[in-house]
């Protein structure tokens, strides 16, 4: 089965934040969806492989991605959805 791993992240839009962050994003910050890895990327993905390995592999693609490295991003939720995925925000 083709699976995508997709991270839901958060940037904070104002100075301070004033509302405590769940598990999505506040009506104070920035939602971005991006595909972090797919079946097609890495063959070894299947949608278990994805729930038991995705925090370690995200952490890592946060790491050392360009844009959202920095401490202003935070990554909301992680999700494994099967087949093509097409993210609902892009920076």
């Amino acid at each position: 089965m083709f699976v995508t791993a997709v991270a839901v992240m958060c940037k904070l839009m104002v100075a301070h934040a004033t509302l405590a962050p769940n598990s999505d994003c506040t009506s104070e910050e920035q939602m971005v969806e991006e595909i972090v890895t797919d079946t097609d990327k890495d063959p070894s993905v299947d949608f278990f492989a994805c729930q038991i390995r995705s925090q370690v592999g995200v952490a890592d693609w946060k790491s050392h991605h360009p844009i959202y490295f920095k401490d202003a991003w935070r990554v909301a939720r992680i999700k494994c959805v099967p087949g093509h995925y097409e993210p609902r925000g892009s920076v």
